[in-house]
């Protein structure tokens, strides 16, 4: 499911943000060879699957990624570059047709030659049994058109699949025959083709993950580690002392968490990668008839003081916003940053206008993690000022609050959502088909124009077409978007590098976090 994998990229704020007393190994043991001895991170959860198809994106990259390789690789500067595939590209104009060619001589970590054929069965697996049908419903077919080339053809334009099939997405994970033959052992097994291979005698489910070198990986290079150990603990104090008393070698910490981490002489960095607010998703009147009037919707954007939220929340770990974008994303609309002022009289006067001088009161539902819950309570406090109140329903897993969000009970849902391209954000929030963050199917034509038009155009024309619909979608005020957040990693810098996290990449283990 969609909305499950994007809340989940959310989780990319604390991916590592769990401690482990009991980390071993460091990163400054370099062997002749160059490689380190042990690397270990330590993570808040465990996977949800060890399956590429089911597992989460944000929270179980990692799990996932050391030991499956992708098509394509997501590259620190966002965009898509060679993995597995060394050519690829859209066919013809329109984006439905798509096709790439396979490195030669590569093998499964079992030893099976990683062809084609076995390429289009994994993907084609992927996107029928994955949690995410929303991002590869426009796949028709996938097919081996060659001993090491791939034709995927679309139903309609699709201009994400490059960043489908990198690492970060995980659907371009190729999955082994023997795998695929034997789907109910994936989430405890690895049966991939990368750099890693899970090392089952010294993993205990739930709580630590080993990954040893893969013996048939194509590049060895890339193999930086004797060992990656990811350590399971849910609390993220202890996972901070464990990284600054050398158990383990990085984290995600908390915004309050960083000064900490840096007087500790670790090194923080951080990247905008979430956004949060509150969805007005009954845009219709179906549950709350106010929220048809767009003067309504836009009056609950104006009174919202999304700076002082942010500093609340993040401290200067974020910034207040009003899209549901980030920078350097290709629908980020800079000059709608601050479309909506904070003018309380302003919102009070469009409420007079669409005839509720005295307010209303609705349900509102939300997410009662990664701060969701507090972004929600807050933005609650302040339409308390124009009249508005609402009840507020609060879900403490993720599986209850896709529950909800969908029961179509709730005219408002509060949102934490990780940062996506454009096409991928336009299946879960503006188009006409039901899902976690458009749970009613608003129907808009002018934005499903706007939408369509801009994910069949040419990669040149794309960012100022998305732009477009973004602002529209903004103007209309489908949601109150609240902020901006950064997605935060403590590390040991005297100990690492190749550490890296930018809007569109997250820190790459498999490839390119090494030994100093």
């Amino acid at each position: 499911m969609f909305s499950k994998r994007m809340t989940s990229v959310l989780a990319a704020l604390a991916v590592l943000s769990a401690g482990a007393t009991a980390c071993s190994g460091s990163g400054s043991n370099s062997s002749a060879d160059g490689r380190g001895d042990t690397l270990t991170v330590v993570s808040p959860g465990p996977p949800a699957s060890l399956d590429p198809a089911k597992a989460n994106v944000g929270s179980d990259n990692w799990f996932v990624n050391l030991t499956y390789d992708t098509v394509l690789r997501q590259q620190e500067d966002g965009k898509p570059g060679p993995g597995l595939a060394t050519r690829f590209g859209y066919v013809g104009t329109g984006n439905t047709e798509f096709e790439f060619t396979l490195r030669s001589g590569v093998k499964f970590a079992d030893g099976t030659p990683l062809e084609a054929r076995a390429v289009a069965a994994s993907l084609n697996y992927s996107r029928k049994n994955g949690l995410n049908v929303s991002w590869t419903s426009a796949i028709a077919s996938v097919t081996a058109t060659g001993p090491l080339t791939v034709r995927i053809h679309c139903s309609g334009p699709n201009p994400m699949l490059p960043q489908l099939l990198t690492q970060l997405l995980m659907i371009g994970s190729v999955i082994s025959p023997r795998g695929l033959a034997q789907p109910q052992l994936m989430g405890t097994q690895s049966f991939g083709a990368g750099p890693y291979v899970l090392d089952t005698a010294n993993t205990a489910s739930g709580d630590h993950y080993t990954y040893k070198p893969n013996p048939n990986y194509w590049d060895k290079t890339k193999i930086h580690w004797k060992k990656v150990v990811i350590k399971v603990v849910s609390n993220p104090n202890s996972a901070l002392q464990a990284v600054r008393t050398g158990q383990a070698q990085a984290m995600a910490v908390t915004a309050n968490q960083v000064d900490t981490a840096r007087s500790s002489g670790l090194d923080v960095i951080g990247s905008p990668n979430a956004f949060l607010g509150v969805n007005l998703a009954d845009r219709d009147g179906t549950l709350a008839r106010p929220l048809a009037d767009v003067r309504v919707r836009q009056a609950l954007n104006y009174a919202v003081d999304r700076d002082a939220i942010t500093k609340a929340v993040v401290q200067r770990h974020g910034h207040s916003t009003d899209q549901i974008s980030l920078p350097g994303l290709d629908g980020f609309a800079a000059d709608y940053d601050s479309h909506y002022t904070y003018d309380p009289a302003k919102a009070e006067q469009l409420l007079t206008e669409a005839g509720y001088p005295h307010g209303f009161s609705m349900k509102v539902e939300t997410q009662g993690f990664f701060g969701v819950d507090l972004v929600t309570q807050a933005v609650v406090e302040q339409w308390k000022k124009i009249g508005v109140t609402a009840a507020v329903t609060t879900d403490t897993s993720v599986g209850q609050w896709l529950t909800n969000a969908t029961s179509r009970k709730f005219p408002a849902l509060g949102f934490g959502y990780g940062g996506a391209t454009s096409y991928a954000l336009s299946l879960d929030w503006m188009l006409p088909h039901p899902t976690a963050f458009n749970p009613f199917a608003t129907s808009d034509p002018k934005l499903t124009g706007l939408l369509a038009a801009a994910a069949a155009a040419a990669p040149d024309k794309q960012a100022a077409l998305y732009q477009d619909a973004m602002r529209y979608a903004v103007d209309q005020a489908w949601f109150v978007s609240v902020m901006r957040m950064d997605g935060l990693y403590a590390f040991d810098g005297k100990k690492l590098t190749g550490f890296a996290v930018k809007p569109g990449y997250l820190p790459d283990l498999a490839w390119s976090v090494a030994p100093r």
